[in-house]
C-alpha cells in the first residue's frame, strides 16, 4: 500500500471509531447481573441447572411463587436460574417491568392465601405451603424471589445475597 492509500483508510477508521460507540477502550457497558452464580451460594457444591428469561405468564408453573400468576403484571420479565446441589434445589427469580414494592405486598397477601406468611428483617416474606418454603425480597427495580429445598436459614442468606446482586 501507498502513502496515499493509507491516509484515505486511516482516517476511514477514525471516523467509524468515532461513530461506533463501543471500542476496545470503551466498550458497551453489559447489563447488570441480577441473578447469582453458584459460587455466591452458601453449601455446595452447587451448579447451575438451568437458567433462563421469560415474560411472566410464559413462565412454567412450578416456578411461579405460591403458585399465583397475579403477583407480577403479564408484561413483567422474569430472569430464573435453578441450582443443585446433591438433592437440593433452590430457584432464584429476578422479576422485573413491575413495581416490586407492590409486587412484594402481592407476594405476601396471595402466599397467605395458600400457605402461611411470615415478615422477616431484610425485609423477607418467607411463605410455607405445600412443603415448599419461598422467600420474597426486594430491591428498587426487581422482586426477588427464593424458593427450594434448602433449609429456610438458606435460602434466607441466598435471598440477602440475590438483593444486594440486583441493588
Amino acid at each position: 500500500m501507498t502513502r496515499w492509500t493509507l491516509i484515505p483508510l486511516a482516517a476511514t477508521l477514525i471516523g467509524l471509531s468515532a461513530c461506533g460507540g463501543a471500542t476496545a477502550a470503551n466498550p458497551t457497558p453489559s447489563p447488570p447481573q441480577v441473578l447469582l452464580n453458584p459460587s455466591q451460594l452458601p453449601g455446595g457444591p452447587w451448579e447451575t441447572a438451568s437458567t433462563g428469561t421469560a415474560r411472566w405468564p410464559d413462565l412454567e408453573q412450578h416456578l411461579v411463587p405460591c403458585g399465583r400468576r397475579v403477583i407480577a403484571p403479564a408484561d413483567a420479565e422474569v430472569h430464573y436460574r435453578v441450582f443443585r446441589s446433591d438433592d437440593t434445589k433452590v430457584v432464584e427469580l429476578a422479576v422485573s417491568g413491575l413495581d416490586p414494592t407492590q409486587a412484594f405486598k402481592r407476594f405476601y397477601a396471595e402466599c397467605g392465601a395458600v400457605g402461611d406468611v411470615d415478615s422477616e428483617p431484610g425485609p423477607h416474606h418467607v411463605a410455607t405451603h405445600d412443603g415448599k418454603t419461598e422467600i420474597a425480597t426486594f430491591t428498587d427495580t426487581h422482586l426477588i424471589v427464593i424458593s427450594g429445598t434448602a433449609p429456610a436459614e438458606t435460602l434466607n442468606k441466598i435471598a440477602a445475597t440475590a438483593r444486594t446482586q440486583a441493588s
